[in-house]
């Protein structure tokens, strides 16, 4: 469990340099979840996820940053399936309107939440 955690922070490392690097592709990856029923899956990968991190925080090193990580992960993807459909496209509208150093800002989150789960593993 531990490793598939570690596959999850490499793989969340390496999407906020590479938006850091190209904002427009953040803009992309934006575009693809925009599709369709596409946004409902990525709801299901947070809480999926977040119940990944929550089955493997008993081996982690730092516990309380894993289960808490877990925890706003499954509250993420549950608040965007009760926002519903058109709700959460027009966030995702909203985040692809902001400018190119605003994106670039926002891709350093992806960077230390990565950089922390790897740590605390």
């Amino acid at each position: 469990m531990l490793l598939l955690v570690k596959l999850i922070g490499i793989i969340t490392v390496g999407m906020g340099i590479i938006f850091l690097l190209s904002p427009k592709t953040m803009k992309q990856f934006m575009l693809l979840w925009e599709k369709g029923r596409r946004l409902y899956i990525g709801c299901i990968l947070r809480i999926l996820i977040g119940i990944i991190f929550l089955l493997a925080a008993s081996q982690s090193r730092l516990v309380g940053v894993i289960v808490t990580l877990g925890i706003l992960l499954i509250i993420s993807g549950g608040i965007i399936l009760i926002l519903g459909l058109d709700r959460g496209k027009a966030i995702l509208k909203w985040w692809y309107g902001r400018s190119l150093l605003v994106l670039r800002s926002i891709s350093l989150i992806p960077i230390a939440i990565g950089v922390l789960i790897l740590y605390s593993i």
